[in-house]
């Protein structure tokens, strides 16, 4: 269980809690607005976790949600899951994660930041070469840099907390969101809430190397949940114990401002380069999963079958040129609040349809060995919230949702033309 915790958290914190913080704190204009959201994140999260723990006990084998919808709503199902997760969600993810590692390195070296979307593609092709060549971390090293990247979130904390003033919990932006427009950029900022807490669901991708998983996934889904919920939390309150709110919101990595303003200049470099590792870490982990996503839809004979082609380094290589090159061209043409955007509306969409997938699965066989308590209704406000955020996009950001929209309807209809080459 502990192997397990380590990955998912390690996931969850990554490079959101560095980027995200001033993003969120510049749509809703105050600082009480912004803890609003934050808490909200960690509650729909926890509801998803308690989805995603019966799905995982119920199904534990690798490949997690195309494995769900496969079992539940079949082939064609699985394909557009899989598929969009792989090359949609986490593609986009890889982008944007280059991308923000683009800007540490670029702040870290006094670089212009115009040359950041240059760096980010650098980064992502570096990564994926380097992965070609069968490099992985083992278990202990996970568990150790989780270990580390929380200590050292959780001593800033305390730092913070005996060296701040409290200046960023007074005041608010000019021109802050009220009403109905506040509600408006609490969808649009939940979306960067979302992206910082997201990663949970990845557990069930490692849900055939955990012992006991029928006790164990659960706990590692709710434990990891639970606890970065706290650290966020934590961590929001210690940015503006120390930085007013007017430097929070237009900051792109609030901790390096905040320890700049505590140590000095030098302090805040060595938190940046803090934060590229961290991230590069990130980047590093999602390119080495995805391509396996990849591989697992081709070797399923849900993808073309040159895709399931392995190297000596054991590394499936073709799958994670595919996932390298598309992630590379999407780092060099997007923007980080573009590319995040996307994400979020792929993760509204699929994530929702677990939910129907949950609702499916439970028709047909209601024992399990765990059960997502007061169901349906916990579902069914999980999915009405997720509903409310992709509408909520469709209306702030039309041409993003029509981009996703229409990747979904060209991957449903590619089905047979794909899964024929298997």
């Amino acid at each position: 269980m502990v192997d397990g915790l380590a990955v998912v958290v390690g996931i969850m914190v990554g490079s959101g809690i560095f980027r995200t913080p001033g993003t969120v704190a510049a749509l809703l204009g105050r600082p009480g607005l912004t803890f609003v959201a934050w808490t909200l994140g960690g509650a729909v999260g926890f509801l998803g976790a308690l989805i995603f723990a019966e799905l995982s006990t119920r199904y534990p084998q690798a490949g997690g949600k195309y494995v769900f919808a496969r079992e539940a709503f079949g082939r064609r199902a699985a394909f557009v899951i899989g598929w969009i997760e792989a090359l949609g969600t986490y593609c986009a993810a890889i982008a944007a994660i280059g991308v923000v590692c683009g800007e540490y390195l670029a702040r870290l070296c006094g670089w212009p930041a115009s040359g950041t979307r240059l760096l980010g593609t650098g980064l992502v092709l570096a990564l994926t070469g380097m992965n070609l060549f069968g490099v992985s971390v083992g278990r202990w090293a996970q568990n150790l840099a989780t270990a580390a990247k929380i200590l050292a979130l959780l001593a800033a904390i305390c730092i913070a907390a005996a060296a701040g003033s409290g200046a960023g919990w007074k005041g608010s932006l000019p021109g802050a969101p009220t009403g109905l427009a506040a509600w408006g950029a609490l969808a649009i900022a939940f979306q960067s809430v979302i992206w910082t807490y997201y990663g949970y669901p990845d557990a069930a991708k490692i849900a055939e190397e955990v012992k006991d998983p029928a006790r164990a996934l659960p706990r590692i889904l709710l434990f990891g949940i639970a606890g970065v919920t706290v650290l966020y939390l934590l961590l929001n309150g210690a940015f503006l114990q120390v930085l007013p709110f007017e430097r929070v919101a237009s900051s792109n990595l609030v901790m390096g401002d905040v320890a700049e303003a505590i140590f000095g200049g030098h302090a805040g470099r060595l938190m940046a380069a803090l934060a590229l590792v961290v991230v590069l870490a990130s980047l590093n982990g999602n390119l080495f999963v995805t391509p396996r996503v990849v591989f697992g839809l081709a070797r399923d004979g849900l993808g073309p079958r040159a895709l399931a082609q392995v190297n000596a380094g054991g590394s499936p290589w073709a799958a994670m040129i595919l996932v390298g090159a598309f992630s590379a061209a999407l780092a060099a043409t997007g923007t980080f609040e573009g590319l995040l955007s996307l994400a979020i509306v792929f993760v509204l969409v699929i994530d929702g349809f677990m939910v129907l997938v949950l609702f499916r699965i439970r028709g047909r066989d209601p024992g399990a060995p765990f059960r997502v308590p007061f169901y349906p209704a916990v579902p069914l406000v999980f999915l009405g919230v997720y509903a409310m955020l992709f509408f909520a996009a469709v209306l702030q950001q039309p041409g993003l949702s029509a981009v996703a929209v229409g990747t979904l309807a060209a991957t449903y209809l590619s089905f047979r033309l794909l899964s024929a080459t298997a």
